[in-house]
């Protein structure tokens, strides 16, 4: 590795630091289930590459994640296949309650449709949550980057969009409902401590 590599890579890493920090900054200073589907033709993911929804990914997967993948992605990650098109995965949560992860891909001729979803389950002691409750940290890239492709506008545009300020347990936009983005794209975000649901959906234009 050559010296100006190194010292390239290191500042990336410290410049993804800094976004990072900058991001829990930004949602801290603002005061104020999961289900994510991102819709694709599949034969149109090799012309739309390098659109900014299509590199997000969620559960390691993104728009431009070959099929073949896909599997060994989520199985790493400790889901397990439910049927050709379904992973689930659920993890013990706080009173006796689980956190329910589930993934599907559905791809045809004409799209793809992947969908991702968290939420609480079973417990008899449904408490409120906690005053620091915040988004889980492996969803907190995920909302960023789909919250910022999205409202990374002027002011106008962000109103339209109806972006609300990002808090540190609640991202949403255009009031949790799909928001229509372009010709081509709409977007869901409503993510929270305790759910988040978020949509991502591509389409050809006739």
């Amino acid at each position: 590795m050559h010296i100006d590599d190194g010292k390239e890579m290191i500042m990336n890493g410290l410049l993804q630091n800094g976004w990072d920090r900058a991001w829990r900054a930004r949602i801290n200073r603002w005061s104020a289930a999961t289900v994510l589907m991102i819709a694709i033709p599949a034969a149109a993911t090799a012309d739309s590459p390098k659109h900014p929804l299509a590199a997000i990914e969620i559960a390691g997967i993104s728009l431009n994640t070959p099929s073949e993948k896909i599997a060994g992605i989520l199985q790493a990650q400790g889901y397990t296949q439910v049927n050709s098109s379904l992973y689930t995965k659920s993890e013990a949560a706080a009173n006796g309650r689980s956190t329910v992860y589930r993934v599907e891909i559905d791809d045809t001729a004409g799209s793809r449709e992947l969908s991702y979803a968290r939420s609480l389950t079973g417990g008899r002691n449904k408490s409120p949550a906690s005053r620091d409750a915040a988004i889980p940290d492996n969803e907190i890239a995920m909302v960023r980057q789909l919250y910022e492709a999205v409202c990374n506008v002027d002011e106008d545009l962000q109103s339209e969009r109806k972006c609300a300020p990002p808090q540190p347990a609640s991202v949403m936009i255009n009031h949790g409902m799909m928001l229509t983005v372009d010709a081509n794209y709409a977007v869901l975000l409503k993510a929270s401590d305790s759910s988040t649901s978020v949509a991502v959906t591509f389409k050809t234009v006739p």
